[in-house]
């Protein structure tokens, strides 16, 4: 067994040794594809864990080799938004489990965010709650792609958000995609916002907002959004 555990959590070593076992027999299930969620209670804390699916023949000998995987990123990615100032669920521990010379079974466990919402929600606003919203991921987006940050897996259902004594908070989840480095361009930053759900009226003022936070020409923030949308 292999396990990364975040220091602040070491009181959960025992415990999460034994997360595959808790993880079978505890908790609440809150999404089940290839990957499973479940939030487990331990210690007063609501944790949410996944149980990742048994990666193909081929990835799991290249993980072996050279590759990291999934659950591993998982949670170094949130760590190093969190060193710069972006929210994501504190990451507590990656535990992986070995069964023979292939077989793996991988969990990823952070803190359960207590965000009411998410960007599904943010198109079907009405009026200035609509704008509001909007308008600050806007700045959140623009932030995160001039700091280098580029989830490739940016839909509206991994950005979590909520208005907390009248300011906008917003978190990223599943990142273990995301990639770290410089800045993202104008283009590549627009085609990153068309993978949200929208109209055309809700992209209109994202383009416009996102806009105005890089400095950059409205227009064209349109047509790169519209141009990535078609695709």
């Amino acid at each position: 067994m292999t396990i990364l555990l975040n220091p602040k959590y070491e009181a959960l070593r025992d415990y999460l040794t034994h997360i595959d076992e808790h993880f079978e027999k505890e908790g609440h299930e809150i999404f089940r594809d290839r990957n499973v969620l479940r939030t487990l209670r331990v210690n007063g804390l609501t944790l949410c864990v996944k149980h990742y699916a048994q990666p193909s023949l081929k990835n799991r000998l290249a993980c072996r080799i050279y590759k990291t995987s999934k659950g591993k990123k998982a949670y170094i990615r949130p760590l190093e938004l969190r060193e710069r100032g972006f929210e994501s669920p504190e990451p507590i521990a990656f535990v992986k489990y070995r069964k023979g010379l292939t077989h793996t079974s991988t969990y990823f466990v952070c803190l359960h965010s207590d965000y009411r919402y998410d960007m599904t929600l943010a198109f079907t606003l009405d009026g200035k709650e609509r704008e509001e919203v909007i308008e600050n991921f806007a700045r959140y987006a623009a932030r995160l792609h001039e700091e280098g940050f580029l989830h490739r897996d940016f839909s509206s259902d991994n950005i979590l958000y909520d208005k907390i004594n009248g300011r906008y908070h917003f978190a990223l989840i599943d990142t273990n995609s995301m990639k770290c480095g410089r800045p993202v361009s104008l283009e590549k930053g627009c085609a990153n916002l068309a993978r949200l759900n929208g109209d055309d009226a809700f992209f209109a003022t994202l383009a416009d907002a996102y806009s105005r936070a890089r400095q950059a020409d409205s227009e064209l923030c349109r047509r790169y959004i519209d141009e990535a949308r078609g695709k």
